[in-house]
């Protein structure tokens, strides 16, 4: 696992030099330039190109824009479209078995998109395909951490989840094991890799928010700076507290 960042750069470094280049024109190409952007923390880049490939039929896009707008990334949320995205979704992975279809229904049933939420069911797609898709084993890493799905907390199984989705490039996963610790820095198993995580999060926030400071972008970066560098205390963690401020103040004067 200490190797994540090391190939998360080699990974971010070989995307960017290829779109340099490339100029998305496939429905393909433009679904996963919007994955791309995405994974920059540019939300309103990626839902354009969403937009563009779930219009011309692409199912991954179709799902994407439609979390994107329930969780107001980079677009207002809208229910009815949301579900009716959802619902196009659900109806065309139930008559498809691959690993995506898959995972997206473990999604729409855990989190009642499309459809009624039944966390129970949601757990069984993702244990079927936990093994390809690394999404997956995050998303069980939440069930033993949080007890969803009737499942009893237990940390252990949590904590082997999240560091297989972590393994798997699932930034997210490194947070949710550190949050386990309950801020125990100290005791805490993986500091270089949460060190290294939150430096790599913070400079693609800090990035978006340049090139496009509107609220949105800059509430999320001075949120991130308020959590605080991991371990922390005194004058630097009231540091970065001061640079969260900061960007709350920016946020509020923006308009865009």
């Amino acid at each position: 696992m200490s190797t994540y960042t090391d190939r998360e750069h080699e990974k971010a470094l070989s995307e960017t030099m290829y779109w340099m280049k490339k100029v998305p024109v496939t429905v393909e190409e433009e679904y996963s330039y919007g994955e791309y952007q995405y994974s920059l923390k540019d939300y309103k880049d990626a839902v354009i190109w969403y937009k563009k490939a779930s219009e011309k039929g692409c199912i991954s896009a179709a799902f994407k824009l439609a979390y994107c707008m329930r969780h107001n990334l980079g677009i207002k949320s809208n229910y009815e479209v949301e579900e009716q995205l959802f619902k196009q979704v659900i109806v065309h992975d139930n008559a498809e078995e691959s690993v995506e279809a898959t995972y997206r229904l473990g999604m729409c049933y855990t989190y009642g998109y499309g459809i009624e939420m039944n966390e129970e069911k949601g757990i069984i797609y993702f244990q079927r395909v936990k093994n390809e898709k690394p999404e997956a084993f995050y998303e069980m890493g939440l069930f033993y951490k949080n007890g969803k799905g009737k499942k009893s907390i237990d940390k252990k199984k949590a904590e082997y989840c999240f560091y297989k989705a972590y393994d798997g490039f699932v930034e997210d996963a490194i947070f949710q094991i550190y949050d386990m610790f309950e801020g125990e820095f100290s005791e805490f198993p993986y500091i270089r890799e949460i060190k290294e995580a939150y430096s790599f999060k913070l400079g693609r926030l800090m990035r978006v928010s340049e090139l496009r400071p509107c609220r949105e972008y800059l509430m999320r970066l001075a949120n991130f700076y308020k959590k605080g560098y991991p371990g922390d205390t005194g004058e630097k963690l009231e540091k970065f507290y001061d640079l969260a401020q900061k960007y709350y103040k920016k946020a509020s004067e923006s308009n865009a």
